[in-house]
Order: C-alpha cells, then sequence, then structure tokens
C-alpha cells in the first residue's frame, strides 16, 4: 500500500492515493483509501461520480479469490447502497473502460462484465 501511495504522489502528482477502496484479491480484506468523502483520482473524467475499488494483485491470467470477489461483489456494494453511498441503480465499468491500462487484468476484466450492473459503455 505504502509503495502504491508514494507512487501515486510522487509520480503522479496526486495528493494522496488515488482509489476510493482496496480489496486484496488473496484474503478479500477491505481497506480505505479515499473513501467516501474524498474525489478519488482512479479514473480521469469520472472521479467526482464515481468510486474506485482497486483489487490489489495481476489479474492478467488469474482471478482474485472467490471471498475477495464476493465481498466486493455482494456485501460492499449493499452496505454501500444502505449508507445511502451508492444508488441501487450503479453502473459497474473496468478501469480501462475509462483509462489507457491494462488494469483489472484480462481475467478480472472478463469477469465483472459477468456482475450485475455490468455496464459495457461509460456515458
Amino acid at each position: 500500500m505504502r509503495s502504491m501511495q508514494c507512487y501515486h504522489q510522487q509520480t503522479n502528482g496526486w495528493s494522496d492515493i488515488g482509489y476510493s477502496f482496496f480489496v486484496t484479491g488473496s484474503d478479500g480484506n477491505l481497506y480505505k483509501g479515499h473513501g467516501w468523502n474524498w474525489v478519488g483520482a482512479h479514473a480521469y473524467g469520472y472521479n467526482s461520480i464515481s468510486y474506485g475499488v482497486c483489487f490489489i494483485g495481476d489479474y492478467t491470467s488469474t482471478l482474485p479469490v472467490k471471498s475477495a470477489m464476493d465481498m466486493v461483489q455482494y456485501d460492499f456494494t449493499s452496505c454501500a447502497i444502505s449508507a445511502g453511498r451508492l444508488s441501487s441503480y450503479y453502473n459497474l465499468y473496468g478501469h480501462r473502460q475509462a483509462d489507457a491500462t491494462e488494469c483489472p487484468g484480462n481475467t478480472l476484466y472478463h469477469e465483472i462484465q459477468k456482475w450485475e450492473h455490468w455496464e459495457s459503455y461509460l456515458p
């Protein structure tokens, strides 16, 4: 986390780490980045109208553990909706749809396209 924060601050010139939340793809724990109350720097042009959830790891050819994916897909979103932080009509996008990046990796990107609320085109 610290190395990612340093990269975002020193290389990108951001005030802090760019994402709203992080999930460790190996154990499914959720960590706060910018959180709910601050605009992140995760998707240029969409930061003020979105939350960025980063799966930590390389998901080019593998998926995060099921518990990590379930936590984001079900637990996190249900909590966010119940708390009034996320509309129940939210749209889900992959990072590469907003920025020129390989994130979140081909395998994870294809997986999230199967999730409820997936949207293929940004407005």
